[in-house]
């Protein structure tokens, strides 16, 4: 490969991973609004909310399947529970709703950590 080629390739790479820290970034930055976000404006995040934990879910998925990377036990329990609380949020209300959301950001806070945890020493290979 030529000195040019490289030097793209390596541009390539790090565009990459800008890109994926600023999408887990402000990922983080929706965990936490969601759990400081006055109660009765909630409930108008919640088409939205469960749009992007849908999105993080699959890109975990495949970052971790693209890395032929095996999902442990504990990283799985959480991702299911995280699954559970966007089949039963949409029928909940008032308090119900509230605390489901709110430990439903930190579930998914807690993933996203873990999963960073789990890809940030592949990112050598």
């Amino acid at each position: 490969m030529s000195d040019m080629q490289g030097m793209a390739a390596m541009e390539g790479m790090a565009g990459r991973d800008a890109a994926a820290t600023a999408f887990w970034d402000s990922m983080r930055a929706h965990t936490d609004s969601v759990v400081r976000l006055e109660p009765n404006r909630l409930v108008f995040l919640r088409a939205a909310h469960d749009s992007l934990v849908r999105r993080t879910l699959e890109r975990m998925d495949r970052e971790m399947t693209g890395m032929s990377m095996p999902s442990d036990s504990a990283w799985l329990a959480l991702a299911d529970s995280v699954r559970r609380d966007l089949a039963e949020l949409p029928a909940l209300t008032g308090e119900p709703f509230l605390l489901r959301m709110r430990g439903n950001a930190g579930r998914l806070r807690r993933l996203i950590e873990r999963h960073e945890r789990m890809m940030t020493p592949m990112e050598g290979m």
